[in-house]
């Protein structure tokens, strides 16, 4: 089984759920326009872009480096305190959608071990020694 994250390269298990669960579909990817907030990568349009580093340029500015994790951008911008609390929610909804994934994947994988090991009791393949 193979899933690809939209943080990640790929991983073992089932793709299209941890899609779903974090709300992305691959053909809504290519169709969206520029990004409303910095947590939101210009190149792959996912909401994963983290802040690398920050620079106050004066009171109500700030030179912040970013980066993305699922297709490796890298950039940078100069934020007002509005688009910098617009990135702090969105990398807020990040961190849950990621958790929520990752919830996702262990309860499928703790199944699949569960399937697993019946399957081996069944056979009788699993002696006293094994422990």
């Amino acid at each position: 089984m193979t899933i690809t994250l939209p943080c990640m390269p790929q991983v073992d298990t089932t793709s299209h759920q941890i899609h779903r669960a974090l709300g992305v579909h691959s053909h809504e990817i290519a169709t969206h326009e520029a990004p409303a907030s910095p947590h939101v990568c210009p190149e792959c349009q996912l909401p994963f872009v983290f802040p690398t580093e920050a620079l106050e340029i004066d009171e109500w500015h700030f030179a912040v480096g970013l980066r993305c994790p699922n297709c490796d951008w890298e950039g940078a911008g100069i934020y007002d305190d509005e688009a910098l609390e617009r990135f702090d929610i969105g990398l807020d909804e990040g961190t849950r959608a990621l958790v929520g994934a990752l919830d996702a994947l262990t309860a499928a994988n703790n199944r699949d071990e569960a399937d697993r090991f019946a399957a081996a009791l069944a056979a009788d393949a699993i002696l006293p020694e094994d422990f």
